[in-house]
Formats: C-alpha cells, structure tokens, sequence
C-alpha cells in the first residue's frame, strides 16, 4: 500500500507539490522563529548564568563628576547596609555587593583601569568571577596564582587581556588610584558577556577606601525561583530608596528583560515572524484539509472501481490516509531542517551587547570588554521536533478528513460516472 500512495502522489505531482511547498513553508518558519526564541532566551540567560544570579540591582545617576577614582559610567553607590537588608528577604539564597570603579592606573596614572571590588568570601559562589567553566578560570594556578582572600590587603586579580596587555604576570605591580596592587592571579574567562567584570579585581574594602565610600553598585542576588524573584524585586525599591528629582533610577535586571533592553527591534521582528508563522500554519492547514477533499472527489471513479473489486472502505480510507501523513512526513522533514538552517545562521550572525550598567567598561578601555551575548540553539531541539510534528498532524488530519468521506461513498454511484 505504501508503494501505491507513493505512486498516486507522484501521478499527482502538481497538487503534490502544492501541498508539500505549503508544507515545507509553514514549518520552515515555525521551527525557525522557535528556534530563534530559544536562543534569544539563552543569549539573555547566559550572563546571569555566568555570575549565578537571578537579578542584578543598581542605582543609576543622572551626572558622574571626574575623579581619580570613580563610580564607573553612571552608576551610583549603593550602602552596604542594603546587601544585608537583601540577604533577610524570604526566598534569597545568595547576595552579595560589588563595587565598580574607574581608576587612574599606570606609573604615570595616564590610563585608566576598570577595577571591580569583590567580597573574597562571595567570589566563587556569586558574581563576575564566580569559579566555573560558564564563568572563570585561573590561568596559572599550577605556578601559584590564587583568588582574593580576606586578609588581602593590596592584592589584586587581572583579567588574562589586561595581563598580555601591560606584560602582567605573578608578582607584578599595578599602579591602581596612586596605591601600589600585586598580581597575584589570572584569570581566564569563558566567552561571553558577564555582568560587572573588570580588568581588575581587588577585596571589595579596599576598593571603598579607594573611593572613599562604604558603598557597593551593584547587587547580585540569587533567588530560590522564579516566583522568589518577582517578590524580591518588588521589596527592593523600599530598600534602596532613590532621588527621582537628582536624575536617580534603580534599575533592576533580570535575564527576563534584559533581552528587551538591548534588541528590542530584534524581539519585534522575531515576534511578527511568530505571528505571520502561526498565520501561515492556519491557512496552510485549510490549503491540505480543502486539497485532501478535493482529491477525492476527482478520485471517484477510481475509488468506485476499487470498491468495486474488492477493495473495502477501510482499504481506501488507509490509502488516503497514509498519502497525506507522506506528505506531512515529506514537508515537515524538509521544511524543519530549513527552519532549523535559518535559525543557525540568525544565531551565528546575530550579536547583541550587554546594557553598559551591567558592564562599564569606558570607550578609551585599552582591553575589550566581555558584552557580547552569546547565541546559542541549546535546547531547540523539542522545539523543532513540534514543529515537524505540526505538519505531520496536518497532513494526518487532512488524511483523515478525506477518508471518511471516501468510506461513504457508494460503489454504485462511482460507477455510474465511469
């Protein structure tokens, strides 16, 4: 019977094709713009996946006066005191405050560093260097190099571009805001945006006495899920209370929206490709299902005859059936590996940055920043399987739908029209 159907479908190239264009064109934009989707939420998910937090929570300034050392861009400081009212909140796991400068660097202090002050008791588990494949690596721990520790005074971490950059290795000095700081390891990081990361890494007190402020300005919390999140989110404009007539915002960032923030024109187009797929589904579906009916009309006399020989109605209803499911089969396996196609190309070609609150590394930086999100079609998969199985469905419905109207059809009036 399967020889059959694909001799009938074949005999029938036109309509066939029809059918199988409409088909491969569905699916192709179905799996595309879900595949598309999903990377979008993975470029959005992996700086948050990088610093293992849920949200991310900062005060942003309207102006940000010229210093030797400064907040970086226009962040503003956060009191510590806000860190551990965040840690009492029900459903936080983890919080912790970093501190993002600019700083004058160099024995002549004529460049300038980004400098990121960390808690050295947060650092592996939280934050810009949190220890993992996602995130960082030391480069030369097996000669030495180490992470921050409590008891550091003036020592310092450096980002493995800045060391090749300034000739950096264990023991060197760097010349950070007029004070001197030791190498003590390199860091290695995993390509990809990653929230406050710096060129160099100092304990956060150190990085307040530099600036002259207990302060943090960023504030990295991980929550238990998401239903956590949203209730942490809506206590933190109580903690963190701003001036709105100074310019002042709070701006709180969640893998959730950050992907709004930086390709809104992105999501847009992405959405409309979602709604003209789900349209293009529906008239397709109609274009088989009218098809499939239409075929048997033009069959009745073949049908009457195989009635008519012996043929019994569920011999014919199988034979419709199982052309159609063909051409689901047929389309939605072609069409799926376009969509599929096109959504790796868009993932391949696509590059987005990370907002400049989330990392503030100036314009003159000698060292290029870590902002690119990384597309990634991990976890498509299910996806564009649905997809295929979209089509299949549709040409196994119009199967059906044109089955049952073939089993009522009398073998006398078939003949009647031979």
């Amino acid at each position: 019977m399967l020889q059959y159907a694909l001799k009938e479908l074949i005999r029938r190239r036109s309509r066939s094709l029809l059918l199988l264009f409409g088909l491969i064109v569905c699916t192709a934009l179905l799996a595309a713009s879900l595949s598309i989707s999903q990377a979008m939420r993975n470029a959005a998910r992996q700086p948050f996946q990088s610093a293992n937090a849920d949200l991310v929570v900062q005060k942003e300034l309207a102006t940000c006066p010229f210093a030797l050392v400064k907040h970086a861009g226009k962040l503003g400081g956060i009191p510590w005191t806000a860190v551990e009212e965040i840690r009492k909140l029900p459903g936080v796991e983890l919080a912790t405050g970093v501190l993002e400068l600019w700083a004058t660097s160099g024995p002549e202090e004529t460049d300038r560093a980004v400098v990121t002050g960390l808690v050295p008791e947060d650092q592996h588990r939280i934050g810009p260097v949190k220890r993992g494949e996602d995130c960082c690596q030391l480069v030369d721990h097996e000669i030495g190099g180490r992470y921050l520790k409590e008891d550091d005074d003036h020592a310092c971490l450096v980002e493995k571009p800045y060391a090749e950059k300034h000739g950096l290795g264990l023991g060197g000095q760097v010349t950070l805001g007029g004070e001197p700081f030791t190498v003590v390891g390199t860091l290695e990081a995993a390509p990809g945006a990653r929230i406050s990361a710096g060129e160099v890494y100092i304990p956060l007190a150190k990085a307040q006495d530099l600036l002259g402020e207990e302060t943090v300005n960023a504030i990295m919390i991980r929550a238990k899920d998401q239903e956590a999140a949203k209730a942490i989110a809506q206590e933190l404009p109580r903690i963190i209370p701003v001036d709105t007539a100074q310019g002042e915002k709070l701006v709180v960032t969640s893998d959730a929206n950050v992907m709004s923030n930086v390709a809104g024109v992105a999501i847009l187009a992405q959405s409309a490709t979602t709604w003209m797929a789900a349209l293009v589904v529906g008239v397709v579906f109609l274009l088989v299902v009218k098809s499939s009916l239409a075929s048997v009309g033009e069959r009745v006399r073949e049908i009457g005859t195989m009635k008519a020989v012996g043929w019994r109605d569920a011999h014919v209803a199988r034979l419709l059936a199982l052309e159609s499911a063909l051409v689901g089969i047929i389309g939605g396996g072609v069409g799926t590996a376009t969509g599929w196609g096109a959504a790796w190309l868009y993932a391949s070609h696509t590059r987005v940055q990370l907002p400049s609150l989330l990392n503030s590394y100036p314009a003159c930086a000698k060292t290029p920043p870590p902002v690119d999100m990384q597309f990634s079609l991990e976890g498509s998969g299910p996806l564009v399987i649905g997809a295929f199985l979209v089509a299949l469905a549709i040409g196994i419905f119009s199967g059906y739908l044109a089955a049952r109207r073939a089993s009522k059809l009398p073998p006398a009036e078939a003949l009647r029209r031979v």
